[in-house]
């Protein structure tokens, strides 16, 4: 289990003022566990041949649980690793709220579509279309995301790549102790 950096603690404050502890707590959780172990190139490509060919795998005895070996993240590279895992799950959470509010407008949109009595359904106008907001209710009360909210998160993506740049660049100026 690797000791966390110290220069990570600027970066961890900033998730938690910003309301994301969880991806603190996630981003602590990383360092200390390590890297997984890659695969070799001939392993996946045994593996690939195998799906190509539609092979079944054999069972060789009893089912066995697999270790895992990790291997520990060194204090110097710990900075590099948190800023692009940070970038990846906010990118990961931003498209997965795109999708979820795509999948409420289609559900609130086909519940609440008017139709005309020939049956063909009634073209609202943009003032009048329901839209879907996301509301999570928690003990600091309610958090609400809109369409309109994910496309600002999304325009704002590059400044946070520069934020993120910026603060590798200058925790890379500092010792690590």
């Amino acid at each position: 289990m690797a000791i966390l950096d110290p220069r990570l603690l600027e970066l961890i404050e900033t998730l938690v003022a910003a309301r994301l502890d969880w991806l603190a707590f996630e981003l602590m959780e990383g360092v200390q566990v390590g890297r997984p172990p890659e695969e070799s190139e001939e392993a996946l490509a045994a593996v690939r041949e195998s799906i190509r060919g539609n092979a079944q795998p054999k069972a060789r005895g009893e089912p066995q649980a697999i270790a895992v070996e990790t291997k520990p993240i060194p204090p110097e590279d710990q900075v590099e690793w948190a800023a692009a895992y940070v970038e990846e799950r906010l990118g990961d959470a931003l498209e997965q709220l795109q999708a979820s509010i795509d999948t409420l407008d289609f559900v609130v949109k086909e519940t609440t579509e008017r139709r005309d009595k020939a049956g063909a359904v009634a073209q609202p106008t943009d003032a009048s279309e329901p839209r879907a907001v996301a509301v999570l209710l928690d003990l600091d009360g309610e958090r609400k995301s809109g369409r309109d909210d994910v496309v600002v998160a999304s325009e704002s993506f590059p400044t946070l790549r520069t934020a993120l740049a910026e603060w590798t660049a200058k925790s890379r100026g500092q010792a690590t102790t």
